[in-house]
């Protein structure tokens, strides 16, 4: 049970290094391959554009490809053979491209078709493309398969297509193939991430087992010696009569004594599996207030409890019991200003809940430092019996049950909220309980 509940908030630890590696590799990734995808796109459509122009003037200077062709009888499908050739950066693939286009007159009326190669598409359906465009209003852009482009003249509108099929279906090859390598490297990446965060927590874990260790070793070193010198100065007393010096001694030996069964209160705690059995909490957290309207009458302070009845769970008695005393001992021992203490328990869902509130305030920064071993708020109250375990050890158990604890701050109180899985039995309200001192 110790390996698995230190393992619990190192294996978080674990998981969040995890999640943050691979949630920044996924977001370069896409990053990354949108930024490739789209430049290399624009680069391509702006080549396609330029070589479209191209096509217009080359239509300007010597008509429709096709029509040429057929009155000259020449074998080339896109350009007459007497034409201008095109700028030679662009030759090559001016040359590989297929064009078409459709022309049409002051009526909207097509009267010309490029028909290209003549083998792929209809004059028909060329048309019906070209119309299709017109019907956006735009100059340029995609439609389909086709990437096109608009020329107005004066006396005809001129459509010109290039057929983009090869490149749309080699972009989502590419595209296909860079997500799967993505995959694969996602999955790589995975089991490295896994290994990193074990390796950068590995010294933490180390090093916490060695902490919990000089602190069960130093406890029970401490456990003797403190009550042999406890047992000597009272031995001493009864000699010599009382005295300052060794009601000094009596008094330091029993806070030692103290906080060597607070630091083996919390390796028991830490390292020891509960034994669970059902019990009845509402029994039990009244049996854990009651003790302390004592203390509260010495205080002069208001101690007020409202617990529902018959709440069940599943619980080590011992450790709640502990859990119960150490809130309430915080909450009187930690009241500033005037106010009562007040100690509800209900039933949410399937969640007993327990609250423990008192007069007070906590700072925001040192709302979660107070469950951290030996955190005092106020360092110079070296002279009380807290030693800054007492809330380690409540969150211990808690942790333990399965549930939570935290704390708050609300019109001038302090407030312990502890949450535990509760059992299936129905409760039954007692009403408002006041114990006024």
């Amino acid at each position: 049970m110790d390996k698995k509940r230190q393992g619990s908030v190192f294996q978080r630890s674990r998981r969040q290094i995890v999640a943050v590696i691979m949630a920044v590799f996924l977001l370069l990734f896409a990053i990354t391959l949108s930024a490739i995808y789209v430049i290399s796109y624009q680069e391509l459509y702006q080549e396609n554009q330029d070589m479209l122009e191209m096509y217009v003037e080359q239509y300007h200077e010597n008509g429709n490809p096709s029509e040429m062709q057929r009155s000259e009888e020449s074998p080339q499908g896109s350009s007459p053979p007497e034409q201008d050739e095109p700028p030679d950066r662009d030759s090559t693939r001016y040359l590989l491209s297929s064009f078409y286009s459709v022309a049409f007159d002051g009526a909207g009326e097509p009267y010309s078709t490029d028909m290209g190669d003549g083998t792929l598409y209809t004059e028909s359906r060329l048309s019906e493309v070209a119309e299709g465009i017109l019907e956006t209003g735009r100059s340029q852009g995609t439609y389909g398969n086709f990437v096109y482009c608009v020329d107005t003249e004066e006396d005809y509108t001129l459509v010109v297509l290039m057929d983009n099929t090869l490149v749309s279906d080699s972009f989502t090859t590419l595209f296909r193939n860079a997500l799967l390598l993505g995959a694969v490297m996602v999955a790589v990446l995975f089991l490295c991430a896994v290994g990193l965060a074990r390796w950068i927590i590995q010294p933490l874990e180390e090093s916490d087992r060695r902490q919990r260790q000089f602190l069960s070793d130093a406890g029970h070193e401490l456990k003797t010696p403190v009550a042999v010198v406890e047992a000597n100065a009272e031995l001493l007393e009864r000699e010599i009569g009382e005295n300052q010096w060794l009601r000094n001694i009596r008094s330091e030996s029993g806070r030692m004594a103290g906080l060597v069964s607070e630091l083996l209160t919390l390796v028991r705690t830490e390292r020891e599996a509960p034994q669970m059995e059902p019990l009845e909490f509402s029994r039990l957290v009244l049996g854990g207030v009651l003790p302390f309207e004592s203390v509260a009458f010495e205080q002069s302070r208001e101690l007020e409890y409202r617990i529902d009845e018959n709440i069940t769970l599943q619980g080590n008695p011992g450790q709640l019991s502990q859990l119960v005393s150490i809130l309430m001992d915080n909450a009187l021992s930690h009241s500033e200003g005037a106010g009562g203490i007040a100690v509800t328990l209900s039933r949410e869902r399937e969640e007993a809940v327990l609250t423990v509130s008192n007069p007070g305030f906590i700072p925001e920064e040192d709302r979660t430092e107070i469950f951290v071993r030996f955190f005092r708020r106020d360092a110079n109250r070296s002279g009380t019996d807290h030693y800054g375990l007492g809330l380690t050890i409540a969150q211990t158990v808690v942790t333990a049950h399965q549930g939570e604890i935290q704390v708050d701050c609300s019109g001038g109180r302090v407030i312990f909220t502890v949450r535990l899985p509760a059992g299936e039995k129905k409760r039954r309200k007692t009403g408002k309980r006041p114990r006024r001192r």
